[in-house]
């Protein structure tokens, strides 16, 4: 564990606003904070660029909105794809996610189309219970269909989603328990730092 794990939430995310690099990519705030000395800042930076110019290109209504209903998108480790914070109106992707080969552009461009859908309901002021959570994760995986249907390299968007719609309410949105998460990030850290 180290000295920043140790801090209060607050502090973390106070110093990691600090360490993080600022810019904007077709008009969308992004901040870049990449603590991974296996991945190249310029990479990152590219590869986050190639997915906001897919939406441009295949879903424009979804970039504009973008632009209005976040506050910046937040490119961090995280311990899954992406998550949208309701409160601070801040969009976070994950960096290994965004740079892994695995996984094509339009993959990292769906998890932004996807938590755009979770900023757009926000921004609309939409009272937003947990018995209402499943219908409009649900809403946001059919906007990921829409745009892997029309975006290069979308059949795998479309495949996943499609698996999703099926499942049960609670498996489509599942309760998020932050500490929970936190405390993946923090070993996901842990092993990193181990592999060097």
């Amino acid at each position: 564990m180290s000295l920043r794990d140790l801090l209060p939430a607050e502090l973390r995310d106070a110093l990691d606003a600090r360490r993080s690099r600022r810019t904007t990519i077709l008009g969308v705030p992004v901040w870049f904070l990449n603590d991974r000395a296996d991945i190249d800042d310029a990479h990152l930076e590219a590869r986050f660029g190639e997915a906001l110019a897919l939406i441009r290109d295949h879903a424009p209504r979804s970039l504009a909105r973008l632009r209005t209903d976040v506050a910046h998108v937040w490119v961090r480790r995280w311990p899954n794809r992406g998550i949208f914070f309701g409160d601070t109106r801040i969009m976070v992707v994950d960096t290994t996610f965004v740079v892994n080969p695995d996984f094509v552009p339009a993959q990292v461009a769906a998890t932004i189309v996807h938590e755009g859908v979770h900023a757009r309901v926000t921004a609309m002021g939409v009272a937003r219970t947990q018995a209402s959570l499943p219908k409009e994760e649900r809403l946001a995986r059919r906007a990921e269909i829409d745009f892997g249907r029309r975006a290069p390299g979308g059949a795998a968007v479309v495949e996943r989603a499609l698996a999703i719609l099926a499942m049960a309410d609670d498996e489509v949105a599942p309760r998020i328990d932050l500490a929970e998460a936190e405390a993946k990030l923090r070993a996901l850290r842990e092993t990193e730092r181990q592999r060097g």
